[in-house]
């Protein structure tokens, strides 16, 4: 008989002379990656040690393509970073815009960005999950902010939830009007550009305090906020039974809630009501596979449909579904791959609705889907260590697919090529 150590030698030998002694082999990428010529460009968020975006402040946490042909982006401060800052790029090179921490001290994440009246830009800010889970916090809270990319004038409207992050905002242009969540408290709140008002509308998720990996992080918070042409709000939460409560109406304080362990509610706010209500549509979810209490159920990612509705993608699952909010009607088009958590899509070039699926700290994974057909496509990852946050179009419809690394990429994917 073989010794076991010369039996593990002996197949590493045959490891070495199949993969790696091959001359005629050569892995750039991991079975599954985008294919080489598809990437037209590869550019480099931070700027190295001199800055003005340096190493731990470009993890990228949003992009918008605005009117003047730009798509402009925004950033977070991770592994020790403490800065935030705006950028922008046309898919050829990557310009500097805008050190927000410098004037806003304390903000070192751009949590969301979204377009408002008159083409600004309107942001939300948060700090870090160590700074809420300390419990001497003396963190001043998350800012929303304005910012003209043609006159470069930059708005502070102030901090929403005194020691409260934002985790993300949805502008009504019409009335002038910011939505958004708390982070970690989860309350929905209104900002009212001009007037400043600012009105609470409660907690929409009791959200779960998780510790894995050493990394702390508060569950169940909405990710994303949708609006109809009319007006209307909506998100998906839990509906949570708390125990001693009847029919979970109230939580263990007697506050109002509207959360629960069955998971993947949408809900919607009509304009000047104080109250969402559940619209009665219930998200896609893959049942039967989690007894996990904190199993997460929501919305990742949203985007406008051509015939009135909205895509969506879930979180847990990763289920690709359309919602009509005039019927409240869900229409499921399955899991696009095995994995889950869809947290990004845009439109092409081509007119195909393109997906980022994969975990928020792991690979990515770009994927198409054909409206016209109906088939769903797995591309790949544009490298095998990326861990791509988004993905938007360009002026061209080019798909931009940008890094969350303490030294961040920008991936440019052209289908044609």
């Amino acid at each position: 008989m073989i010794p076991q150590h010369k039996n593990i030698a002996a197949w590493s030998i045959l490891f070495l002379l199949v993969f790696g002694l091959n001359p005629g082999t050569v892995y750039s990428q991991r079975v599954g990656g985008i294919p080489e010529q598809s990437i037209s460009r590869r550019l480099l968020v931070s700027n190295g040690p001199s800055g003005p975006i340096k190493g731990g402040e470009s993890a990228v946490t949003d992009l918008l393509l605005l009117e003047d042909g730009w798509v402009y982006g925004s950033t977070k401060g991770t592994w020790g970073g403490v800065k935030c800052h705006l950028f922008r790029t046309d898919s050829e090179q990557v310009e500097h815009v805008l050190d927000l921490t410098s004037k806003f001290p304390q903000q070192i994440a751009i949590t969301d960005i979204a377009i408002g009246k008159g083409n600004v830009i309107i942001g939300s800010t948060s700090s870090s999950n160590d700074v809420f889970d300390d419990s001497g916090n003396t963190y001043e809270g998350g800012r929303l902010f304005s910012f003209n990319p043609a006159s470069r004038q930059l708005d502070d409207y102030g901090i929403i939830a005194p020691g409260q992050g934002i985790n993300c905002i949805t502008v009504d242009t019409a009335r002038g009007i910011v939505y958004g969540v708390t982070y970690p408290a989860g309350h929905l709140f209104s900002y009212t550009i001009g007037t400043g008002n600012i009105t609470d509308f409660g907690e929409v998720m009791t959200p779960w305090r998780v510790k894995d990996f050493g990394q702390v992080s508060w569950r169940g918070v909405p990710k994303v906020l949708f609006l109809d042409d009319a007006g209307t709000l909506y998100y998906a939460t839990y509906l949570r039974e708390n125990k001693g409560a009847e029919n979970g109406t109230a939580n263990e304080t007697g506050q109002q809630t509207r959360s629960t362990l069955k998971g993947g509610r949408i809900y919607r706010l009509t304009p000047g009501s104080d109250t969402p209500v559940f619209t009665g549509a219930v998200i896609p979810t893959q049942t039967g596979m989690d007894s996990d209490p904190l199993y997460e159920n929501g919305i990742a990612s949203v985007i406008r449909a051509k015939d009135g509705g909205f895509w969506c993608g879930t979180i847990n699952d990763g289920f690709l579904f359309k919602f009509y909010p005039s019927t409240s009607t869900v229409v499921n088009k399955g899991k696009a791959f095995q994995y889950w958590n869809l947290k990004s899509l845009a439109y092409g070039g081509d007119d195909n609705l393109y997906m980022l699926g994969g975990r928020d700290e792991d690979n990515s994974w770009l994927i198409n889907y054909n409206p016209m057909m109906g088939s769903i496509n797995t591309i790949g990852w544009p490298e095998n260590t990326a861990q791509v946050g988004v993905i938007c179009a360009d002026k061209a419809g080019r798909i931009l697919m940008a890094e969350n690394q303490r030294h961040s990429f920008i991936w440019v994917y052209e289908d044609s090529k």
